[in-house]
């Protein structure tokens, strides 16, 4: 399970390129997790609260289309970004004191499909500004990402287990997303007309085997 490889494998890659005055990092890593099955979601942005990242479609940053009418999947979400925040200490004052995944990039989310159809693995990146202004930061999160999965040979096997479906996704205002005129239609009226997702072209990214868009609508 990818949460046991962020446990063990990333965190012997952390401890191994950590800075020569840290020490090893040697607490067990928490890694927070939520099954989602619905058919249709959003997610959003909860760092730092106990809530759900689960919330109605259209109201967030991003929504996800889970499967057609012969198909529905199991996504388990990871808080990535909160995942590599925690490898910090801190002074009195709050301010950070040593970090050790200071250059590591954190995109808030990874997700991949535990219903046994090994459907897809993604990384997905939520901006709540407008993408003019987010692009290239969010296409560096996703990026950095991918290039670092592809170092840690588990990961890499990991990922081969999904035979070609690892996606990036870039979620932000300004994204390819679904009118309101199409809201009143059955769900595979709906699921049919969504529109395609906006490809960001890096070949960095494509040749370790993902696929990278910017969309706020994710159609499985």
């Amino acid at each position: 399970m990818l949460e046991d490889l962020l446990r063990g494998a990333m965190l012997g890659y952390i401890n191994q390129h950590r800075s020569g005055n840290l020490e090893e990092w040697s607490t067990t890593p928490t890694v927070v997790t939520e099954d989602i099955p619905d058919k249709v979601f959003g997610i959003r942005d909860v760092k730092g609260t106990s809530n759900s990242i689960k919330c109605a479609p259209h109201t967030s940053e991003a929504t996800y289309y889970n499967g057609d009418e012969k198909h529905q999947y199991v996504l388990r979400f990871i808080r990535y970004e909160e995942f590599i925040n925690q490898f910090r200490s801190y002074k009195e004052n709050g301010q950070i004191d040593k970090d050790w995944t200071k250059n590591l990039s954190r995109p808030d989310y990874m997700a991949y499909d535990v219903s046994g159809q090994k459907h897809c693995m993604i990384i997905h990146e939520l901006s709540q500004g407008n993408i003019r202004n987010k692009h290239k930061d969010g296409k560096k999160q996703l990026l950095n990402t991918v290039l670092l999965l592809s170092k840690i040979p588990e990961f890499q096997s990991f990922l081969n287990e999904f035979q070609g479906n690892c996606y990036c996704f870039l979620s932000a205002q300004g994204c390819v997303d679904v009118t309101p005129n199409n809201m009143a239609d059955s769900f595979m009226e709906i699921y049919k007309k969504l529109p395609d997702p906006l490809p960001i072209d890096n070949s960095s990214i494509t040749k370790r085997g993902f696929k990278a868009f910017e969309t706020k609508v994710i159609r499985l």
